[in-house]
């Protein structure tokens, strides 16, 4: 069986895309520019340095826009769905397809003799941006990634220190949960709350009152409450599901792989996904009550 595998979220916040469309089209200018890459310089002879300039930056602002575009497009795709490595690398494939359709458009646009080109000036110029945006792709992907793990390891340096002063409170007085228009739609003690759900353009919040177990639909996302709630014992553990850690009682191993169970009966067993299960260790490294730290003994 083939196992799908999807790049991590934080790859795909808001931030760290700003990021990488920022980071990508310096680099895009300086290149182009400066080093004048595949003989562009030759291209146009009658262009002095200056105009050469001007065209160079007008190229970059062109492939910034429709990257631009793009990621915020997949920001929120990803507030939904959970990407994997393949449509990541075929969303790229379109952005450059995209990219390169102005470039060929544009001559057209200022001389229609040109348009009998059309094709060629597509093809050379997918493949230039193809190699010009591999680069700095590449290395501000990797920088997140770096970046990511260094603060990580911050943090868990920080923890060890004693020096964490919000993990040292071990969940908030209440979780107040908010719809997408930012109105305050529920508040539950932490005790009382076990996990949510996703359920289309709605999250189904699951949490016990009146001595039995209910249920709320909100309409909003699990990545927006997963970035609200961040390092206050909520985990997400699958693309369908985020978990309170306080309220679980055992992990344990089946035929589906890891699943989660609840000190209550009547909750079905949450499974861990291969995406989130070193997320779930982390939060069990980080043990908040003697159940947890039992949890963890358990799975290190």
């Amino acid at each position: 069986m083939t196992v799908t595998r999807y790049i991590p979220s934080y790859l795909t916040s808001r931030q760290n895309l700003t990021r990488l469309v920022l980071w990508t089209a310096l680099y895009a200018w300086l290149f182009i520019t400066i080093y004048q890459p595949f003989n562009s310089r030759q291209w146009m002879p009658a262009m002095n340095e200056l105009q050469y300039f001007i065209s160079g930056t007008f190229v970059v602002l062109i492939a910034m826009a429709v990257i631009a575009v793009s990621r915020i497009i997949m920001h929120y795709y990803c507030k939904k769905h959970a990407m994997s490595y393949m449509i990541y690398a075929f969303w790229v494939v379109c952005e450059i397809a995209a990219m390169s359709l102005v470039y060929a458009v544009v001559p057209i646009i200022v001389n229609p003799e040109s348009a009998n080109r059309f094709l060629s000036t597509w093809g050379n110029a997918a493949l230039y941006s193809f190699f010009i945006l591999l680069i700095p792709y590449a290395i501000v992907i990797l920088a997140l990634i770096l970046l990511h793990y260094r603060e990580q390891l911050d943090a868990m340096e920080a923890k060890k220190n004693g020096l964490d002063e919000d993990l040292s409170n071990p969940l908030p007085d209440m979780f107040n949960f908010y719809d997408e228009k930012n109105e305050l739609k529920l508040s539950l003690r932490p005790d009382t709350l076990y996990y949510m759900e996703a359920a289309d353009n709605y999250v189904q919040i699951h949490y016990t009152g009146q001595g039995k177990l209910q249920h709320y639909m909100l309409r909003t996302t699990l990545r927006d409450i997963e970035e609200k709630f961040q390092n206050v014992g909520l985990r997400r553990t699958h693309r369908s599901y985020i978990v309170n850690f306080s309220r679980v009682k055992l992990l344990k191993r089946s035929n589906d792989g890891l699943m989660i169970d609840f000190d209550i009966a009547g909750i079905p067993n949450i499974p861990v996904s291969k995406t989130y299960m070193d997320a779930v260790m982390e939060q069990l490294a980080t043990p908040r009550t003697p159940d947890d730290e039992t949890l963890y003994k358990l799975f290190k």
